[in-house]
């Protein structure tokens, strides 16, 4: 299966792509009523052969300049370029703007036939051909061949050729990625799409996220060339049976990839490299990725030799890759290629954008890191690397690693700038000026500076420590002017003296040791202390109280319950005004006395 090809058909109109394909295995794409009375192409069609060494697919694509889009999505992913030319016509429009695609797309081989040599023939027509594809130095013409359906021996050339093609190679992105180009229902089957696997692989019974849905679906098959496979990977087009869902909510252009990999964004940053003379800036055009195609406007940010960076803003959300190429229309012609910089919308001002579209054009990632860390000073997550670099973890860590000025923290995969650290030393100086008492930790930190991960938080708690601003005792970091000797009493008593302040509505754990500026872990210690001691009772799991408080509200109720006969939510809401979460919490610590009955939320004396 790794020498597998995919061939892609392309040309004009009746130039004899669907005629070949038959002559070859028999198959004819013209299948639909419109199709057969019209005689011409009107969607891509898939098809297949086996030579002695290989499985072959087939796509041809429609010749009209009217259905270029249904060209696209078929040409994306293929191999093998299959250039048609009728010998009576000669190159033509189709013909050209086919080959542009191709070569907007990265497909690095092309065999060009000429058909219909049973017909006068055009004598230069050769020499034509070797000049188109001069004008296109990224693909390898690898032969010209005449083709007519009425001569066999020119059938079995093109067959050799076709066995005997080195099938180029491609560095595909780790993840599974699939373009869905076709979506159908088959009986007692359920929903079914087509399309070719561009990255990674699949394997049945493995769920697959769909990008445009946000929904995460079971594969219960896999079929390719009429049979059934257990997985498939790159570089194979493959049926996909997905379970729980009807075909006509998949769509051609829809991607599918695995969970967590790739965020939809709809301005993302490209090179672009154009066809046309006109001023592009503010251009509206058609965007052909893969197989989506939707409506965009460029935003051109700096023009250079025959090439731009553009922002494109697309009108609906583009699932993208680095590297990734596209194609860009109007309604006539093509207008450029180019390939995706940045697929994830960055707040970066445009004197800085420019340069780091430079660096990820050449892939200096060390740079292009660093550029980025600019605009991230609070943390670059690497956990994106698969989608805004095309690379693994491992490589993003490698790369990171290398960057001035950061600080990396490997475990979370963020990278931080080193200004980071003087940000949350900042802000730790500013706290123990406020509360001298604090008693810190990279845990109770991370409530006050959620954008720090735990690492970088000790990291500067350290930093601070060798600059002896602050020490450290028993584990917690503490201010020089810290004079508490016993750290636990001293906690014990300030916990104490705060929920003893609070009256009915105590604050929760969390929030105290917050407010108090103490690291959680020793907060717990003691409020399990004073629990023990029975200074603080638990009614629920964030709800502690002074005993003492709950005794006097123990009594208001039954002095309420005498008043009205029974208690419930709607008196104590009238009576104290509190929050409900209180209210249930009492309500239900009252239950445990044996003199108190619940009746359908009412408590009343049991022995009245």
């Amino acid at each position: 299966m790794d020498n597998d090809i995919i061939v892609g058909l392309a040309g004009h109109i009746d130039h004899g792509k669907t005629s070949l394909i038959k002559a070859l295995n028999g198959f004819d794409g013209d299948e639909s009523p419109q199709e057969k009375e019209r005689g011409i192409t009107l969607d891509i069609s898939f098809s297949h052969l086996r030579t002695p060494s290989r499985t072959i697919t087939l796509i041809d694509v429609p010749g009209h300049h009217k259905l270029v889009k249904n060209m696209i999505a078929g040409a994306f992913g293929i191999d093998v370029l299959l250039l048609v030319i009728a010998s009576d016509d000669g190159i033509m429009p189709q013909s050209i703007e086919h080959l542009e695609i191709a070569n907007f797309l990265g497909i690095q081989k092309a065999i060009c036939v000429i058909t219909k040599v049973d017909l006068p023939q055009n004598l230069a027509l050769r020499s034509q051909v070797l000049d188109l594809f001069a004008r296109f130095s990224n693909i390898s013409l690898e032969a010209i061949l005449s083709f007519s359906i009425y001569e066999p021996k020119l059938r079995l050339e093109l067959l050799n050729v076709l066995d005997s093609i080195h099938k180029p190679q491609k560095t595909p992105a780790h993840f599974f990625r699939y373009y869905i180009d076709r979506s159908f229902s088959l009986p007692g089957v359920g929903s079914v799409v087509s399309g070719g696997v561009v990255s990674g692989g699949i394997e049945v019974g493995q769920k697959v996220f769909v990008c445009e849905l946000q929904r995460e679906l079971q594969v219960r098959s896999l079929q390719m060339h009429h049979k059934n496979l257990s997985h498939a990977s790159f570089s194979h087009r493959v049926g996909i049976n997905l379970a729980n869902i009807p075909s006509k909510k998949l769509k051609r252009g829809y991607l599918l990839t695995q969970r967590g990999f790739m965020r939809g964004f709809d301005r993302i940053d490209v090179v672009l490299y154009p066809l046309v003379k006109q001023d592009l800036h503010n251009l509206k055009v058609q965007f052909y990725i893969g197989t989506k195609c939707c409506h965009a406007k460029i935003l051109v940010l700096q023009r250079e030799q025959g090439q731009i960076f553009a922002t494109l803003q697309t009108d609906k959300k583009i699932y993208s890759i680095f590297g990734e190429r596209f194609v860009l229309r109007d309604e006539e012609k093509n207008i450029a290629g180019g390939r995706i910089l940045c697929p994830i919308t960055d707040p970066i001002k445009k004197s800085q954008k420019i340069p780091l579209l430079h660096s990820l054009l050449s892939k200096n990632f060390v740079e292009s890191f660093g550029r980025i860390l600019l605009a991230h000073k609070r943390g670059f997550g690497l956990i994106c690397a698969s989608q805004r670099f095309c690379l693994t973890q491992e490589e993003a860590l490698k790369i990171a690693a290398l960057v001035p000025n950061s600080v990396l923290d490997s475990k979370n995969l963020i990278l931080y700038h080193q200004e980071a650290l003087g940000e949350i030393a900042s802000l730790v100086r500013k706290i123990y000026a406020k509360n001298p008492f604090a008693l810190l930790s990279s845990k109770s930190l991370s409530s006050k500076i959620p954008w720090a991960s735990p690492l970088i938080l000790e990291s500067a708690l350290q930093d601070l420590c060798k600059n002896q601003e602050i020490s450290k005792n028993k584990g917690l970091f503490v201010s020089k002017n810290n004079s508490i000797k016993d750290l636990q009493s001293y906690v014990r008593e300030k916990l104490y003296e705060n929920l003893l302040s609070c009256g009915k509505t105590p604050k929760a754990p969390s929030h105290l040791y917050a407010l108090l500026d103490i690291d959680p872990s020793i907060g717990a210690y003691a409020l399990k202390k004073l629990c023990k001691a029975q200074k603080i009772t638990r009614l629920e799991k964030n709800v502690f109280l002074p005993t003492i408080t709950l005794n006097h509200i123990l009594k208001e109720m039954r002095d309420l319950l005498e008043k009205y006969h029974f208690l419930d939510l709607a008196i104590l809401k009238k009576e104290w005004g509190i929050s409900r979460k209180y209210l249930i919490a009492y309500l239900d610590y009252f239950d445990q006395f044996q003199d108190i009955k619940n009746q359908e939320g009412k408590r009343v004396l049991r022995y009245v």
